[in-house]
């Protein structure tokens, strides 16, 4: 493993990179923060991907066109909680455009250079003299030291904030730093529903890879989230890369490099990922399915998000119940391709379906396992190679 974790790190923790987090009373009766900022003293390259929801908040959709003429030279992320823009139509969009223009003309960067992200309530305008206010503040405020204050900032129904920064080690001895925030709790689903995440480095890379090493890590983490079904018009995760830490340019997706970066980069969101689900479970349970042995990614997926989406398997696992059958139904009525003959399914380690039939287990031993904050549930599905792990959880109102 060439990547350690930079414990007291940050998202300005990266080269080049300043952040704050400030209240500007976007949060109706609070003085949390609510307002963060994060720039780069130098372009960056830049990968996103937003949520697939037909319905986009203001900020995705301003943030998608900046993006369709400038991925090379970003400069600044505003993020914004307790309202999300979202629902709001013209005017909506309007006043996210004001946003990015003030960003830009306070920090003195070109205006196709900043991106929004809102998260909050739908359907209510912008409190723009609150907006205008902050975001001078903000960009006052702005400091290597603020990263902290910034994963704090994009926080709404969240209990902590959730962060991460990895130092990985490169070639020849040179060290790049990765650093992720992100926001999330309940409503979740695997198209980044409710999901806030800025991830920045001072790698040096070139933007389509980029790209491709945020699909592919988002593939494996974020979007094996699945909580409650729902899905958000402002679902976004950015990567911004400046090169501020001298390395040669990462190139070639058959390189070391890439390879080092790509492993660090999805064990961050992996982390994240992981992090979400505990502020969701709060006093509730943590599930991991893993399917196995399936035919292909889309049977695996069925399977799994079959499970992950039941209510009966939710209310099961809540109770503590000892009874599996509604797993066995979830699975059965999940796709069409199965063979029962061939099914496996474990909750822990202890089996209890084999081969089309049920295997005797000591009732003590499975109350045990279900009881457990964290529940690991297996399906083997004996049919094909592909195997795939899905996250989430029950909690306590349910």
């Amino acid at each position: 493993m060439n990547y350690a974790i930079f414990e007291d790190g940050h998202i300005a923790s990266p080269q080049g990179f300043r952040a704050t987090g400030i209240s500007c009373g976007l949060k109706d009766g609070s003085k949390a923060r609510d307002l963060a900022l994060v720039y780069s003293l130098h372009p960056c390259r830049v990968g996103a991907l937003f949520t697939t929801n037909l319905i986009q908040a203001a900020p995705v959709f301003l943030s998608q066109a900046i993006l369709s003429r400038n991925r090379e030279a970003i400069r600044a992320v505003l993020i914004n909680a307790g309202h999300a823009n979202a629902g709001t139509g013209q005017p909506g969009l309007n006043d996210a455009v004001e946003c990015a223009k003030l960003v830009a003309d306070e920090l003195e960067i070109p205006r196709d250079a900043v991106l929004l992200m809102s998260t909050g309530i739908i359907g209510v305008p912008l409190p723009m003299k609150r907006m205008r206010e902050g975001i001078r503040r903000a960009v006052s405020e702005l400091d290597s030291g603020g990263g902290r204050r910034a994963a704090l900032a994009m926080l709404t129904t969240d209990s902590r904030p959730k962060e991460r920064v990895y130092r990985i080690q490169m070639r020849e001895g040179q060290r790049i730093i990765l650093a992720g925030m992100a926001k999330g709790t309940r409503l979740i689903h695997p198209r980044l529903a409710t999901l806030l995440c800025l991830i920045t480095s001072d790698v040096a890379i070139e933007q389509w890879l980029l790209q491709q090493a945020l699909h592919h890590s988002v593939a494996r983490t974020f979007n094996r989230l699945n909580l409650n079904g729902d899905s958000s018009p402002n679902d976004t995760v950015v990567i911004m890369a400046n090169g501020a830490a001298g390395t040669p340019m990462i190139s070639d997706a058959r390189s070391p490099e890439f390879d080092i970066f790509q492993q660090a980069l999805t064990a961050l969101c992996a982390d994240l990922t992981q992090q979400i689900v505990r502020d969701a479970a709060e006093n509730g349970k943590i599930i991991h399915v893993r399917v196995r042995g399936a035919a292909s990614e889309v049977m695996a997926r069925q399977v799994a998000d079959a499970i992950a989406g039941s209510q009966a398997v939710r209310s099961l696992l809540h109770r503590g119940s000892i009874d599996w059958g509604p797993f066995l139904a979830a699975i059965g009525g999940s796709c069409t391709d199965l063979r029962p003959e061939l099914l496996g399914l474990r909750l822990g380690s202890t089996p209890v379906f084999n081969e089309g039939a049920a295997v005797p287990f000591e009732s003590a031993t499975m109350l045990q396992i279900l009881s457990a904050p964290e529940i690991e549930v297996t399906v083997d599905l004996n049919v094909g190679p592909v195997d795939l792990n899905v996250w989430t959880c029950t909690w306590h109102e349910e």
